[in-house]
């Protein structure tokens, strides 16, 4: 594809998203799938980036020293994901010590979200989403950013992780509501 040919579909693609308003969906997804990239290889292998709720990205750590020490670099790291993503979408970090769950059994190689094969099922609900769309070339990549976004769900619900009872957003812990849900509010619900 040329330069030009690029460039707009990058700008029909914003329209699109900005229409069906999940421009900042997608740059929340992006700040917690860039955080390993933001935060470097050592502080990443005790950390991960867990959602992003109001524009807090909440981030669960090994211990409170790791949270600690994220807590005074949280602007240096803010700065970071504004450059990365855009500045306004993540407005504060929240690290949580404690809640990141360390394996203790070799680790086994995780197979990735885009190896992920989808049901036939799956896959004509995609065709008849993007079926709907009349210019080829949008319906071509709105095809594959659906095909995207299906296999990472089926990738995160074969992996464990469980969507919280309260807003629906994918978790890694087992709890029944997320993080964000759990220590929003005036006071800490029950769990």
């Amino acid at each position: 594809m040329t330069g030009r040919g690029e460039a707009s579909l990058n700008r029909l693609i914003e329209g699109v998203l900005a229409d069906l308003d999940l421009r900042t969906r997608f740059r929340e997804h992006l700040a917690i799938s860039s955080w390993p990239q933001i935060a470097g290889q050592v502080v990443s292998g005790h950390t991960q980036a867990e959602a992003v709720r109001d524009g807090v990205l909440i981030v669960a750590t090994d211990t409170s020293a790791w949270a600690n020490e994220l807590q005074m670099r949280r602007r240096e790291l803010l700065e970071l994901l504004a450059a990365k993503i855009g500045s306004g979408v993540i407005r504060d970090i929240h690290f949580r010590a404690g809640a990141r769950r360390r394996g203790r059994r070799a680790k086994q190689p995780v197979p990735r979200p885009s190896e992920v094969r989808l049901s036939g099922r799956q896959e004509k609900r995609i065709a008849e989403a993007a079926g709907k769309i009349e210019d080829e070339e949008l319906r071509r990549g709105a095809e594959r950013a659906f095909t995207a976004l299906a296999k990472i769900s089926e990738w995160r619900r074969r992996g464990g992780w469980r969507r919280c009872r309260r807003c629906g957003q994918w978790q890694r812990v087992g709890r029944r509501w997320c993080a964000s849900c759990t220590y929003s509010g005036r006071r800490r619900r029950r769990r």
